[in-house]
């Protein structure tokens, strides 16, 4: 079975609504996803990029647009869960280092999972490291355990190694995904991805 990279970040939304079609893909394609959690703010910077909101912030018809981009998307594939994060940009510094260790665990999947509705469907603060915990341990997962070790060094050394990685392969945003060397970068770039298996 291929395996396809997948480079993320659970603070664009734009990640949330790939991941929402990717188990249509894996059905049609056989093919298995690997996430690569990185920190998005760290590939900005090291990339010399902007959040797009921010860089178009002084251009009112691209800010415009890309809304309007993610409502046709939204439609388009009838995902009837999603809502913009009222605290959008959130901080996910805590929920992707959260995410090595729970993987540590053999939680991943589950954690995505949680984070992702608790973020994109349920309009929850998760940036705040009380109401983080507080939804991991009411979805079935050991929220302390987890905060307490995603400040671990190992932890954040690997969240940095993952993110630098990324961008000397060429990442300068998320979502991303590699086909071996072939580079995919948004969610609409998942459509040509099947030419590349």
């Amino acid at each position: 079975m291929m395996k396809i990279e997948f480079i993320f970040d659970f603070a664009s939304p734009n990640v949330y609504l790939a991941n929402k079609v990717l188990p249509e893909f894996i059905k049609k394609h056989n093919v298995s996803f690997e996430y690569k959690v990185c920190l998005l703010g760290g590939i900005f910077k090291l990339s010399n990029n902007q959040p797009p909101l921010i860089a178009a912030q002084d251009i009112p018809n691209k800010t415009d647009y890309f809304m309007k981009e993610i409502s046709r998307f939204v439609n388009f594939h009838k995902i009837e869960e999603f809502k913009m994060n009222p605290f959008f940009p959130v901080n996910t510094v805590m929920m992707q280092r959260g995410l090595i260790y729970a993987s540590k665990q053999g939680n991943q999947e589950k954690y995505i999972e949680v984070v992702m509705r608790g973020l994109w469907e349920e309009e929850k603060n998760l940036g705040d490291h009380e109401v983080l915990s507080n939804h991991l341990t009411s979805n079935g997962l050991n929220g302390a355990e987890i905060i307490e070790h995603a400040v671990d060094q190992e932890v954040k050394d690997e969240l940095f190694a993952n993110t630098e990685n990324a961008v000397k392969r060429g990442v300068f945003g998320a979502p991303t995904f590699f086909i071996g060397e072939h580079m995919f970068f948004g969610k609409e770039a998942i459509r040509e991805m099947p030419d590349y298996l």
